[in-house]
């Protein structure tokens, strides 16, 4: 099966940023009987028939609505030890316990009692909170859950790319109709969904909070501007919240060509740098992509490559790099990284296969500061816990024409695995 069969499955996460696919969540049937889920320690979070959320109106009001009032101080997670995973399996959404390594239990959050459809499982800054995608219903909704025990997931509206503020009390997030998807925000506590732009079409990047909460980082284009792949020119810009829809480059930012949108930008743990990638494709020959770190401010770029790769790269040859997801270390000083490198000349007996990688290791940064525990094995989405002792990947054991990957828990320092949770994909640790 070729690489691109792939993409129905693997670009959930971007579904309203390019409105280009509308994928399935793999993962093995979790509809078994109730002994079945209680012998194996999952429980089931019961939820009765969630109340229709109004889609928002995209009616610019004429006065400016007054700016969220946000936390400059991150909440800080309760402290209490425990360390929970947040994953997605057969479209529904897991939380399993996995202190100290060991597999704990797990709980199911349902919103229609079928296949839910998930993706893009966020946890708020607190730790108590996971946000996620559920397009049960048929449009793309954005839900919450209080994961610190059980609850019904709360309906936010429609949405995609949800992202949280450092106070953990609202989210902003991709909504409107295609194609003229805009930029929103809404509190958790009585849900009000506003809009914050007003484009019409036009396609977003996924957004991300300042690390003071005041305002967002966004990257946008017209989407006469995108390429048949999805690629274009666009400059990281910060985004008011007060409803005005102003945005203004930021002050290093300067234009990045020839990518898709960022769809991961992240502040590093102490909110001084920046990063993202610009490709969602598994296959380079769609979307040669690299990882991006800058400094708060967008000045000050450099591209982060695998030293165990960068051999293999070769623009010339048309042997380009994967940039497939990423996370930071909780120290900042270094991001962990999925990447492989592959043939994409058409003249050559090896268009499309893997040149190097694939894998996932551990690299300093800046740039140059080495790179450590490479893992090789055709991985996707990525997480390390907050104390840089475990890493958390969906694993395509078969290669990508695996459809059904598994959720492993890899050491951070040996490499070795600690934990296989079972069928699912996109594990996201919590803070």
């Amino acid at each position: 099966m070729k690489i691109k069969t792939l993409l129905k499955f693997l670009c959930i996460s971007a579904l309203m940023l390019i409105s280009a696919c509308v994928p399935s969540t793999p993962g093995v049937d979790l509809t078994a009987t109730q002994d079945a889920l209680n012998q194996s320690g999952t429980q089931t979070a019961a939820v009765p028939p969630l109340p229709s959320v109004p889609p928002p109106t995209a009616t610019l009001s004429t006065d400016p609505t007054p700016a969220e009032q946000t936390s400059p101080t991150p909440t800080q997670p309760s402290g209490s030890g425990q360390q929970l995973l947040a994953y997605e399996s057969n479209g529904q959404l897991l939380v399993t316990d996995v202190t100290n390594g060991v597999q704990g239990g797990t709980t199911q959050y349902t919103v229609t009692g079928e296949s839910d459809q998930v993706s893009d499982p966020v946890w708020s800054p607190s730790g108590e909170f996971v946000a996620f995608v559920s397009a049960a219903t048929g449009e793309p909704h954005i839900f919450y859950i209080f994961a610190l025990g059980q609850s019904s997931p709360t309906d936010l509206g429609p949405g995609s790319a949800p992202a949280w503020s450092p106070d953990s009390q609202s989210i902003a997030y991709i909504g409107g109709t295609f194609p003229d998807d805009n930029i929103w925000i809404t509190t958790i506590d009585n849900p009000a969904p506003r809009q914050l732009t007003f484009e019409t079409n036009y396609a977003w990047g996924a957004p991300v909070f300042t690390p003071d909460g005041q305002s967002l980082v966004v990257a946008g284009t017209d989407r006469n501007n995108m390429g048949a792949q999805g690629n274009t020119t666009f400059t990281l810009e910060s985004l008011t919240l007060d409803g005005s829809g102003t945005r203004t480059a930021l002050p290093g930012a300067t234009p990045f060509e020839g990518g898709r949108l960022p769809y991961d930008l992240r502040f590093s743990p102490d909110g001084t740098q920046l990063a993202f990638s610009t490709s969602f494709h598994l296959s380079a020959c769609a979307s040669p992509s690299a990882y991006y770190i800058s400094g708060g401010d967008g000045g000050d770029r450099q591209e982060i490559v695998s030293p165990s790769l960068s051999a293999a790269i070769d623009p010339n040859q048309e042997h380009y790099h994967v940039a497939q997801s990423y996370d930071w270390s909780p120290a900042g000083d270094s991001i962990v990284a999925l990447g492989n490198v592959i043939d994409c000349n058409p003249n050559s007996p090896t268009m499309g296969q893997v040149l190097a990688g694939p894998q996932m290791s551990i690299i300093g940064l800046p740039a140059g500061q080495g790179e450590w525990t490479i893992i090789p094995g055709f991985f996707y989405g990525i997480s390390m816990d907050r104390g840089g002792t475990m890493i958390a990947a969906a694993h395509f054991e078969d290669g990508f024409q695996d459809l059904d990957p598994t959720v492993e828990v890899y050491s951070a320092q040996a490499g070795q695995l600690v934990l296989s949770l079972g069928p699912g994909s996109n594990p996201q640790f919590q803070p």
